[in-house]
């Protein structure tokens, strides 16, 4: 009875704020509780995990590791991991306890363009088999058609990626259903048009190498890092060469014919992400060639990227290319954004929506929001990335960031 009247005397203290999370007296060793991160910081010692842990939303254990605290938000079953240390806080966060709306937390973008009035309905062709790129027209409609549809997102270097976060919309506002940082990831996966298969007909997708340039069979850690062209004069060399190594992410799932449309390879062929969604990446940009960020339909790549698709090139946009955060010439000082979709001519956008940073830490935030029609995307410093380290996003925060 006693040590409930003290818990309960705790969280009511914490939840009027007066109730400040401790850092724990002592840590356990080569333990680990997997999962639930928040997000990650490096640091070189234990003991500099615990004020990350304070400054993190929902924080209540950290672990450290290879020079790396993982912040979490609760605790999973025990495992071992060896190197591993785990810190505990003596007190429940705040806001754990004290879940509030605070919208004035929301970041500022320093950079902001939106899509609205769009088209709500079209057609575009399906690919339904590869072999002589057979098609069929398709309808489509919806506030944000087609990509309320799967959607994937496309990376270029040169640049390194430092975090990435996938929010969808739920009944009690945005949950995060995949996460990427620090060689990490979550119900992502990273894969690339290397598949040798390509030069049998095949689908090219597959899963990508470490540092995105080749194949591999089977989900790799993703290094981060995206190497600039290493012959741009070979026009027809194509990513990695003719432009920097590139990689688009998925789902972990693969296709079945329930969730994906049109054509899949059977074993590459994985989901994107569909309905309402909120994409935050922290990138680096590289001063030189054409580094960019783009989201295509999960058709797309699937099929072919850059051959047989339901895309096409330029107008009409078929299926549908938002252009997010894009380099068009090298040594460019502004970033373009385009949305090419359905029959839409000319399509939206713009040449100099944003300054282009180079060798600077970017958060960059693409929403796609059913509800309201609008597709948008935002331009924050690298830090605010922090913003989108949680578990979810509330429907309030989510209305401020599209107000802006």
């Amino acid at each position: 009875m006693f040590k409930s009247t003290l818990l309960c005397a705790a969280v009511a203290l914490a939840a009027a704020g007066g109730l400040p999370p401790v850092c724990p007296p002592s840590f356990n060793y080569n333990i680990d509780y997997y999962g639930n991160d928040l997000r990650w910081t490096t640091r070189s010692n234990p003991s500099d995990c615990c004020m990350d842990c304070i400054e993190t939303i929902n924080c209540w254990i950290f672990t450290w590791y290879n020079g790396h605290c993982y912040l979490k938000g609760k605790m999973s079953q025990q495992t071992y991991c060896n190197g591993c240390v785990v810190g505990v806080m003596d007190a429940p966060p705040l806001h754990a306890v004290n879940p509030i709306a605070n919208t004035t937390d929301v970041p500022k973008a320093t950079a902001v363009f939106k899509y609205s009035n769009l088209k709500g309905s079209g057609s575009y062709n399906m690919v339904t088999k590869l072999e002589g790129c057979q098609k069929t027209s398709v309808a489509t409609s919806g506030p944000i058609a087609p990509f309320h549809e799967d959607v994937s997102m496309v990376f270029r270097g040169p640049m390194d990626i430092y975090n990435i976060a996938v929010f969808q919309k739920g009944t009690n506002g945005w949950a995060k259903t995949s996460k990427y940082g620090g060689g990490a990831a979550s119900n992502l996966v990273f894969m690339n048009n290397a598949n040798p298969d390509k030069f049998n007909g095949k689908a090219p997708q597959g899963y990508a190498s470490p540092d995105g340039t080749t194949f591999s069979k089977s989900a790799q850690s993703f290094s981060g890092a995206l190497k600039a062209a290493s012959d741009p004069s070979n026009i027809y060399g194509g990513p990695g060469i003719a432009t920097g190594a590139e990689v688009n992410i998925m789902q972990e799932a693969k296709c079945t014919p329930e969730t994906c449309k049109g054509f899949y390879d059977s074993t590459y062929g994985l989901q994107g992400w569909t309905g309402s969604k909120i994409f935050a990446t922290k990138v680096k940009m590289g001063a030189s060639g054409l580094p960019a960020i783009w989201m295509l339909h999960g058709q797309v790549v699937r099929a072919n990227q850059y051959g047989c698709n339901c895309r096409g090139l330029a107008d009409p946009g078929g299926c549908g290319e938002l252009d997010i955060a894009e380099v068009l010439t090298p040594g460019a000082s502004t970033l373009a954004t385009h949305y090419y979709y359905l029959d839409t001519h000319p399509s939206p956008g713009h040449d100099t929506w944003a300054n282009v940073l180079p060798n600077t830490e970017v958060t960059y935030v693409t929403i796609l929001d059913e509800a309201s029609g609008v597709i948008k995307v935002l331009q924050f410093p690298g830090a605010d990335f922090s913003f989108f380290s949680g578990d979810s996003l509330s429907s309030e925060s989510v209305a401020a960031l599209l107000s802006q």
